[in-house]
């Protein structure tokens, strides 16, 4: 069960590379306008997706500038909102998305998408499918294992490692 669990792991891994490297490119390089242009990076997890939140805030490697983002929070069109959700249609992270941007902040949204008419996915500026959409392993009489904070950490250290490489071009 465990190589069952590792090589579908893998599967999505690749898939997020696959299909989502110009999406992460250029989350990464809004990012690093935000980072260069003395703007912040305000993130906001639900359910399970606060992981990403926690290891952007409170993670051993984190971005400069960033701060969980609460409600009514005032952002400028220098600052960035990441938003985690496990599907595309969460209807708080969609609210928060639609604040953001009436704002003129641009949003990064980490979420899987059922449909392309998903508003994470057709209204973010920067949308990002953590391609996980069921459970990923056969067990019994059910299927098991649906690691969306998994792929949505990888999909936000895709980003980070891309935003690092842009941001080092400007040491």
């Amino acid at each position: 069960m465990l190589k069952m669990l590792t090589t579908q792991l893998t599967g999505k891994f690749q898939q997020i590379q696959e299909k989502e490297a110009l999406a992460i490119e250029d989350a990464a390089r809004a990012l690093a306008q935000a980072i260069i242009g003395d703007g912040s990076i305000y993130v906001k997890g639900f359910e399970e997706m606060v992981a990403i939140e926690a290891e952007m805030i409170d993670g051993k490697e984190t971005l400069p500038r960033c701060r969980r983002y609460e409600p009514h929070t005032a952002l400028t069109s220098i600052d960035r909102v990441i938003v985690a959700s496990r599907f595309a249609d969460h209807e708080e992270a969609i609210a928060i998305m639609k604040e953001a941007q009436e704002q003129g902040a641009q949003v990064i949204t980490l979420s899987a998408v059922n449909t392309n008419d998903d508003p994470l996915y057709k209204q973010a500026d920067f949308p990002i499918d953590t391609q996980v959409t069921e459970p990923l392993l056969p067990f019994d009489m059910e299927r098991i294992c649906f690691p969306s904070a998994m792929a949505g950490l990888y999909s936000y250290y895709a980003i980070y490692v891309t935003a690092k490489e842009i941001l080092s071009e400007y040491e």
